[in-house]
């Protein structure tokens, strides 16, 4: 477990669904009748559990979410960051994230959501980025810093104010050492963000 700043925790996994996650009749039966918001997830009725999370790059669980059922994510291998609201227990997330191509990269948050600072339904394209001077690539809003391309050969790099989030791998094609200096907008870091001489990270 990694702890992004201002106390927000990450977990990260990339495993494979086991063969017998299998949703039983009775949970299907529960989300046909469940509600569905827009982004396509489906919660049960009271609006307190998840169901089926949406399968979108990035989704914020809806506050007011005391449980996710462990086979809400069977499918969603657009997964790559989920938002977990302060009034879902950290200690009751037992669900399975996996499939061939998802990656999990989850906050707990212990506070509502600020809502100017998180798209649940962000997406890219190669011709939807911002690239810098210094050959680093963000999301068109930046707020997402997503990686550095070969022509990054700065030793020290300034992320600017404003950015949210640090990708994993961001810097893995880096020579040399690294100092990241991170705006206090950080909410989270990827893993292994810098490349094999590895690097330093500075909160301003």
């Amino acid at each position: 477990m990694r702890y992004a700043p201002k106390g927000l925790k990450v977990n990260y996994w990339n495993w494979p669904y086991p063969e017998n996650c299998i949703r039983s009749e009775a949970l299907e039966a529960e989300i046909s009748n469940g509600f569905v918001d827009e982004y396509g997830a489906v919660y049960s009725q009271d609006g307190k559990r998840l169901l089926k999370c949406a399968d979108v790059k990035c989704y914020k669980v809806r506050e007011g979410t005391e449980s996710v059922d462990k086979l809400a994510f069977i499918g969603c291998d657009q997964l790559e960051c989920l938002y977990l609201p302060y009034t879902l227990p950290e200690e009751s997330f037992d669900a399975i994230l996996g499939g061939t191509d998802t990656v999990g990269a989850i906050s707990f948050w212990d506070k509502p959501y600020v809502p100017e600072e998180l798209d649940p339904n962000e997406t890219w394209s190669d011709y939807e980025v911002y690239i810098d001077e210094h050959d680093v690539v963000y999301s068109m809003d930046r707020k997402r810093l997503l990686y550095a391309r070969y022509g990054f050969t700065e030793s020290e790099y300034i992320v600017p104010d404003g950015t949210l989030t640090i990708c994993d791998q961001a810097f893995l094609f880096h020579e040399g050492y690294l100092v990241l200096y991170l705006p206090a907008s950080i909410k989270v870091i990827g893993d292994d963000i810098f490349g094999k001489d590895g690097g330093q990270i500075v909160i301003l």
